[in-house]
């Protein structure tokens, strides 16, 4: 394990990192914040930069080279703290309670980075010298608001390169405890249909004549999905990539049980056709439509007999490989004038986070399997695809990346809300599993170069590779 020093010096890491509010959404102390992360890389021993984004800035930190090319990904912007009265400790310091450390970002990611920073110092203790594969850290300052400008960045500052890994900026610890790797993440596309049919709200006795907007959206509403959750927009499935065996195989056996997903949630109503037997499957490989809610009309106290004027309904899609946000924006239109709604406006909010999946029994899964199952004491989850998503797909698309996520979010760790947490011990825990991670990267490319030496050797010999 982390001796007491390692661990003492990531923990005031951290305690300086939180008790700056780097909240992108408003924009506030981005700017302080990159520069705390840069001058931590560069003690660390590499070469920093840092660049402007549209809100807050990106700072990439760079070291040694060879046949590999590792990047890691983090951020180092938080959400807001609200709502303040129900934190039991200021958001913006670190607190300790019952082996835990409390504060905003504590896990969600300035938690994240530092564990994984203490490992790569730990590492560089036991394996001083040149480091024989190229590693780039980059830390996003703009992740919590989707990193807006990150596709334009990675274009203009990696433009020709290639990335054969990429350590995402987060994985999971389940409430037993045991680690999961996460192979993929869904995309996400959201949007707001709004319908106007009066220049002001109506006594509702003139519903005898007109239409109501809020009936026309029930219904275009409606007319998206089925009762077993099945979106019924024409053409929604046609790109779903299909399911590798290994990735078929994974689903099959699922890490926890339905019941004790039932019971986690307190979910009351499943879908149509879902059971202990599918529902894995649908969390991983399923996209699926939800209504975010509705508005418009009279919700007071009481009653009011009203005829509304207008309304509107947020709704996202959550997408598979390989459907694209864009092409479904198109898809949906599509429908609500086939069926009748096309004088529902379609407003885009988000259609930029394609999904993206990596290769369940690539290398590097492989040896973070190891690594973490000999630290934490069980076997690690191979998840193929998060449920939720990430702005991973310009890694994949313009690096080449494999994307793998693997980290300390542990189930209660409260991200987005007040009480945001990590566990000491798993924190701690972390910080060994990086430091074990950086030299399976070191061990790949001394792998890799070995290779390359042997093909220019029978190469130089007239030999055939």
């Amino acid at each position: 394990m982390p001796s007491k020093d390692h661990l003492l010096q990531a923990r005031q890491e951290l305690r300086s990192l939180v008790t700056i509010p780097s909240v992108s959404a408003r924009g506030e102390k981005l700017s302080e914040c990159a520069h705390a992360v840069r001058a931590l890389l560069a003690e660390a021993g590499f070469s920093t930069e840092i660049h402007p984004g549209e809100i807050g800035p990106f700072v990439v930190g760079e070291i040694g080279s060879g046949p590999l090319t590792v990047m890691v990904y983090n951020h180092y912007d938080v959400q807001p703290e609200d709502p303040l009265p129900l934190w039991h400790s200021p958001p913006f310091e670190l607190s300790e309670r019952d082996g835990r450390w409390y504060g905003r970002g504590a896990a969600d990611d300035k938690g994240e980075f530092v564990s994984r920073l203490a490992g790569w110092r730990l590492f560089r203790e036991r394996q001083p010298g040149p480091l024989p594969f190229r590693l780039i850290w980059l830390v996003d300052g703009e992740e919590e608001i989707g990193s807006p400008s990150l596709e334009a960045f990675l274009k203009r500052r990696f433009q020709g390169e290639t990335v054969d890994v990429c350590w995402w900026e987060y994985g999971e610890i389940d409430a037993t405890g045991r680690p999961i790797i996460l192979c993929g993440f869904k995309g996400v596309m959201a949007v707001e249909l709004r319908a106007k049919t009066a220049r002001a709200d109506l006594h509702s006795s003139l519903g005898a004549v007109f239409d109501n907007p809020l009936w026309r959206l029930a219904a275009a509403t409606a007319s998206l999905r089925d009762g077993s959750g099945r979106v019924q927009i024409e053409g929604f499935y046609d790109a779903v990539r299909p399911l590798a065996s290994r990735e078929k195989e994974l689903a099959g056996t699922p890490p926890f049980s339905f019941e004790s997903l039932v019971e986690t949630t307190g979910a009351q109503r499943l879908l149509n056709g879902i059971d202990a037997t599918g529902f894995y499957h649908a969390i991983n490989f399923e996209p699926c439509m939800n209504v975010n809610g509705f508005s418009g009309g009279y919700a007071g106290e009481g009653a009011k007999t009203v005829l509304p004027a207008e309304g509107s309904v947020k709704i996202d899609f959550r997408l598979v490989p390989d459907q694209q946000p864009q092409q479904i924006v198109a898809l949906l239109r599509a429908h609500l004038d086939r069926h009748g709604f096309d004088d529902i406006e379609l407003i885009v909010h988000d259609a930029n986070v394609k999904p993206v999946r990596s290769a369940t029994d690539h290398w590097f899964v492989q040896d973070a399997k190891e690594v973490l199952e000999a630290h934490f004491g069980l076997p690690a989850i191979v998840q193929p695809s998060s449920p939720a998503s990430g702005t991973a797909h310009p890694f994949v698309e313009q690096l080449g990346a494999e994307i793998v996520g693997i980290g300390i979010t542990h189930h209660g760790a409260m991200l987005h809300s007040p009480n945001e947490n990590i566990i000491v011990d798993q924190f701690e825990t972390m910080i060994e599993c990086s430091a074990a991670l950086f030299q399976k990267f070191s061990e790949q490319a001394s792998r890799m170069e070995y290779s390359l030496q042997s093909k220019a050797a029978q190469a130089s010999n007239g030999e055939r590779p």
